[in-house]
């Protein structure tokens, strides 16, 4: 088995912390334009399976021939990548999983789909967290009823002791989160697909202590496939992310403000966006030490045996201090390993663009996930 991982970011030590505790991988190489983070996470494992190579994301001539020794490609980098990896995947003939977390791309690489069945390639966008981990569970829950009526998705990253006035730490990019936060949200409603802007329907959400309540509220890409696949068959769905309260007011005051507007303008004879500067901005008080909690809850409503029943799943992950491993690169870069992996070791059968709600054996994904310690409790 021989995996290409794109990307030596925060996410890249959790995807290779799982790759190399399979004793069937024979070599990882990893791929980032950046010679410092690939000399950091060659220090962190000393594994003689483990190769680094600094090649930037978008140098598709370097890295056809990695791709074409490879069995299968994570990416770990910007959603900005994927779909000219997944092309250059496809014409290479290799699996590809990546962390998505933009509906447009998304769309775009399912354009893809007949190209990748002719391949022989399994492509799954989207497998990390939410987008990801949680369209499988969610399937898995709907698949406990005989009908489904409503089925709800809250997930949020939060650190353990935060500072104001966010109360927020950025645990993956900056880029990732503004545009969760900026784009459009899809939902089912009366079995419809709908769109939604992002940041409302603000709710409450009671955690069990420390925690107690915190806000969730409409975020862009959590759904991923989820409203196509259940269109017409499920009279509800939505995905709602988690903070602390008041967060959504502070930056949704700041988003429509219009500090996230992407027109480009000249500052002291720089070209850059309001955006840009703003990410900047945000990445300072940010970013700081602390310990992070990823904290999920899938519910879902309808009937069995005749009667109203619901289900519920969740999870309170912590990261892995002996591994040196944060919550969110547990809860987002195992997922979308498992699925690599399943991929690659011929469980999961199916070629092309796949839905992983329908193409990953959901109770067996759960098995995986309780190996790595991520644990689901059910009510």
């Amino acid at each position: 088995m021989r995996i290409v991982l794109m990307g030596a970011g925060r996410m890249a030590y959790g995807f290779v912390h799982d790759f190399l505790k399979n004793n069937q991988l024979e070599k990882l190489t990893v791929i980032d334009r950046s010679d410092r983070a690939l000399e950091a996470i060659k220090e962190r494992f000393k594994d003689t399976r483990l190769s680094v190579t600094p090649i930037k994301a978008d140098d598709s001539a370097s890295l056809r021939p990695l791709f074409q020794s490879a069995d299968g490609v994570a990416s770990a980098v910007p959603y900005d990548y994927n779909l000219e990896l997944t092309k250059l995947a496809i014409q290479t003939g290799c699996h590809f999983v990546d962390l998505g977390g933009n509906n447009t791309v998304v769309e775009k690489q399912f354009a893809l789909d007949a190209a990748a069945r002719d391949a022989g390639v399994g492509v799954v966008p989207d497998c990390g967290l939410a987008p990801g981990m949680v369209s499988v569970v969610a399937a898995y829950a709907a698949d406990q009823l005989a009908r489904v009526d409503s089925l709800k998705i809250r997930v949020g990253g939060l650190p353990l002791h935060p500072k104001t006035p966010l109360n927020y730490m950025l645990l993956f990019s900056v880029h990732g989160l503004i545009n969760e936060y900026i784009e459009p949200a899809v939902i089912l409603e009366d079995g419809k697909q709908k769109t939604v802007p992002s940041m409302t329907e603000v709710e409450e959400i009671d955690f069990p202590r420390p925690f107690g309540m915190l806000e969730a509220f409409y975020t862009s890409g959590g759904t991923s496939t989820l409203p196509k696949t259940f269109e017409g068959k499920i009279n509800y769905l939505d995905y709602k992310t988690i903070r602390y309260p008041g967060h959504c007011h502070l930056m949704k005051a700041m988003i429509d403000l219009g500090f996230c507007d992407e027109k480009r303008i000249k500052f002291d004879g720089t070209e850059l966006s309001r955006r840009d500067v703003f990410e900047r901005m945000l990445s300072i008080p940010l970013t700081y030490e602390d310990e992070d909690v990823t904290l999920i809850r899938i519910t879902a409503s309808g009937q069995k045996g005749g009667s109203s029943a619901s289900v519920q799943y969740q999870a309170i992950e912590y990261g892995d201090k002996e591994a040196g491993l944060t919550a969110m690169m547990r809860t987002t870069a195992f997922p979308a390993a498992i699925i690599l992996q399943m991929l690659m070791e011929g469980i999961i059968t199916d070629r092309g663009v796949l839905r992983q709600e329908l193409a990953v054996p959901g109770e067996l994904f759960m098995r995986e996930l309780e190996k790595r310690n991520i644990r689901f409790e059910e009510s």
